[in-house]
């Protein structure tokens, strides 16, 4: 069944979900990072050396590589593990202790301890399409912590649009 004849009272009216532009970051689950560092990349980062590296992940300390060989990749889970590492090491942490530590944490936590921003801090809309003719865009403030009563009112607000627009195309209006 069309939209016109849903909207002519001849079928349901359905009402299409919200939509997000592609690229765009809706979920409560983070993003999966999308930049890959070499092993030459981390050594520059870390000053840790490839066999250091290497051994830290036969140890546990760190995740496997994406791949193998000279294509192998690391993400920011490397970056921020070996950074605590580094430091641990530094106040003289023996590799077990550094290990347990870092099995009990994530890397958004890993990220606060380091003082280590993670997330972009350029601002980004969402938007959220409510019918064919009226969408809403909300800005996300980069570099400030998602607000969850700010959330829950554009969530009221998509609520009570479409409240109104089910009326409209009812004819209620």
């Amino acid at each position: 069944m069309d939209e016109r004849s849903q909207r002519d009272g001849t079928g349901p009216v359905r009402r299409r979900p919200a939509q997000v532009p592609p690229g765009r970051n809706i979920s409560t689950q983070p993003a999966p990072d999308r930049y890959r560092y070499s092993i030459a990349e981390l050594e520059e980062q870390t000053g840790f050396s490839s066999r250091t590296i290497r051994y830290y992940v036969s140890k546990a300390l760190l995740p496997p590589a994406h791949g193998r060989g000279p294509t192998a990749t690391y993400d920011l889970s490397h970056l921020l593990r070996l950074r605590a590492i580094q430091r641990r090491r530094q106040e003289g942490v023996l590799l077990e202790e550094i290990k347990a530590e870092l099995d009990d944490l994530s890397d958004e936590q890993i990220a606060d301890i380091l003082e280590v921003r993670t997330d972009p801090i350029e601002d980004r809309w969402r938007r959220i399409l409510l019918h064919d003719d009226i969408e809403i865009h909300v800005r996300e403030r980069g570099g400030q912590p998602r607000n969850a009563n700010f959330d829950k009112a554009v969530d009221q607000i998509v609520k009570h649009a479409q409240i109104a627009i089910d009326d409209l195309d009812r004819g209620m209006s």
